[in-house]
């Protein structure tokens, strides 16, 4: 059976079999061939070739949530970790490079009202991820050249359309670049302290339409995360916010998705899975609020386990896949088995699953699958802990 049978009334989540009945715990395949059968599967879906077959926002590129550049940060990754992979002839490197030459450059610098000025922002994206991919300082000037100029949104803090998102971006390319730093360094200073200038931290594309979000996808964990990961002398200035978000867990283990209340969902973006996501990497710079944090994980979980096989296409921000890496063993296996390449296509051709309204890119689609597969078959080699060393891509990553 490749899917459970029964969904919860609110059509959601998939009712874990698992949940009550140990012997229904399903064990995972190897995921180094559903990484490969996954990459194949992008390769098909969406080539290194234009016109681009892209259908999210018309075929617009998105920087790192959606397009080409999204694709190329995952085939980045996968150049480190199994750089010797061949797909049709072509290693993960040569991929890099051909979904980074797919006419990005016709992108410029102005940030719009849908771009943001980070992950969303196909300019500041391609030229941080050619940086870490060519160590060409020529990338990260025209980076940080234009982080002034984003300015339509000075209370974007937020890490998908905002200054926690730049965070996020330079400290991936100290990461992959470490030269990258002395022109770097100056411009993180600054952004993080615009981020700490605004109080509360709120979100809503429309500057009248303004809400406090605490998960992952739009709020104040993630701005957290950010700050602290690219600068942790900052982890004081931020621990009574961190301390917050701990006390709004409800009953049930989740955070509802506002700060006064708000949908009460189970997945990266808003609830239980992104905070996880970002409680772990953030542990470390807070030895005081270990036990608090710890307790807090365990008590995620468990609504994890019993509401996070989500009837959306497998994916990162909001499917199995992303929900799977907020679990531990052997719990993630189970999940992670009913989101393989074979029965993911099964579920979206009988509508068992609710397709995705994007194709390809790391956040919601194929892209992020493999990107899963990638963490997946890192923890199996025993090589560390992925959701740590690897993390959400453009969120939590190193």
């Amino acid at each position: 059976m490749p899917l459970p049978e029964q969904k919860d009334p609110s059509g959601r989540y998939f009712i874990n079999e698992a949940l009550n009945n140990p012997e229904a715990l399903k064990s995972m395949p190897n995921p180094y061939d559903c990484l490969v059968e996954s990459v194949e599967n992008l390769i098909e879906e969406t080539p290194p070739t234009l016109p681009w077959t892209g259908r999210f926002g018309g075929g617009l590129y998105f920087g790192l949530f959606v397009g080409p550049t999204s694709i190329a940060f995952f085939f980045l990754w996968l150049s480190k970790l199994h750089p010797d992979l061949t797909i049709r002839g072509l290693s993960p490197e040569d991929y890099c490079k051909a979904y980074l030459s797919l006419e990005q450059d016709k992108y410029n610098p102005a940030e719009t009202p849908r771009s943001g000025c980070s992950l969303n922002h196909e300019y500041m994206c391609y030229n941080a991820v050619k940086a870490c991919l060519t160590k060409d300082l020529t990338y990260v000037q025209n980076f940080a050249q234009n982080i002034d100029k984003l300015t339509l949104r000075p209370a974007f803090i937020e890490v998908l359309f905002g200054r926690a998102g730049l965070l996020s971006l330079m400290r991936t390319m100290k990461y992959w670049f470490p030269e990258s730093g002395e022109i770097l360094d100056p411009e993180i200073e600054k952004v993080i302290q615009h981020c700490l200038s605004y109080d509360p931290w709120t979100f809503g594309v429309n500057p009248n339409n303004q809400r406090r979000y605490i998960g992952a996808g739009h709020g104040d964990i993630a701005i957290i995360s950010n700050i602290v990961m690219t600068n942790p002398v900052y982890a004081p200035k931020v621990q009574g916010r961190l301390e917050k978000i701990l006390a709004l867990q409800t009953d049930s283990g989740n955070w509802l998705a506002l700060e006064d209340g708000g949908e009460d969902l189970v997945q990266f973006c808003h609830g239980a899975p992104g905070i996880v996501w970002c409680l772990v990497p953030l542990k470390k710079y807070y030895p005081d609020l270990r036990d608090r944090i710890d307790g807090a994980i365990e008590r995620a979980r468990k609504v994890i386990w019993e509401r996070g096989l989500l009837t959306k296409e497998p994916c990162l921000c909001h499917g199995i896949t992303g929900n799977a890496f907020a679990l531990a063993e052997p719990q993630r296996s189970h999940f992670l088995h009913h989101a393989t390449p074979s029965i993911v296509r099964v579920g979206l051709s009988n509508e068992t699953l609710e397709r995705s309204s994007d194709n390809c890119g790391v956040w919601w689609s194929e892209a992020g699958r493999a990107w899963g597969w990638m963490m997946h078959e890192y923890d199996r080699a025993g090589l560390g802990d992925s959701v740590e060393d690897i993390g959400f891509p453009g969120a939590t990553n190193p």
